[in-house]
């Protein structure tokens, strides 16, 4: 095991936490609840060398402009919905440091080392200016415990 690499156990830990298809976070009963409409998983890596986890949000917004649009520097939609990923996330990592907390008695340390933002236009009818869009944001961090 590395100076700051997780052990098994908390691998273990954080997977479960992370898991919302299998497992007991898949039912909701405990955890943070994302918002209807919207999406976040997380999963570990260590690819690079260093443990790290990657958050994944998407949502679906609805617009009446091209799509192009949104790629200006400043658009309200766009905005808007990095404000709201970012808010997001923050929450489910709060939430992720709280349960590792409990199931460990450990801290878990995570460092944001990296994001990124895209648009997909996933809905497109020529006869009318409304467009229908993935909003995608993945943050990195540095994870150690």
């Amino acid at each position: 095991r590395g100076k700051n690499m997780l052990s098994t156990e908390e691998v273990n830990v954080i997977g479960q936490i992370t898991n919302t298809t299998f497992g007991y976070s898949s039912t909701g009963e405990t955890g943070y609840q994302v918002p209807a409409g919207r999406s976040i998983k997380a999963n570990l890596t260590g690819e690079t060398g260093e443990d790290q986890l990657i958050v994944k949000f998407v949502t679906v917004i609805n617009i009446a402009e091209h799509e192009s649009q949104l790629s200006l520097a400043g658009h309200k939609v766009s905005v808007e919905a990095e404000i709201e990923a970012k808010s997001l996330v923050k929450q489910y990592i709060n939430n992720l440091k709280k349960e590792f907390k409990t199931a460990t008695k450990s801290t878990l340390a995570l460092k944001e080392v990296d994001a990124s933002d895209s648009i997909e236009l996933i809905n497109y009818n020529p006869n009318s200016p409304h467009r229908t869009i993935y909003y995608r944001r993945n943050t990195t961090y540095d994870v150690s415990a």
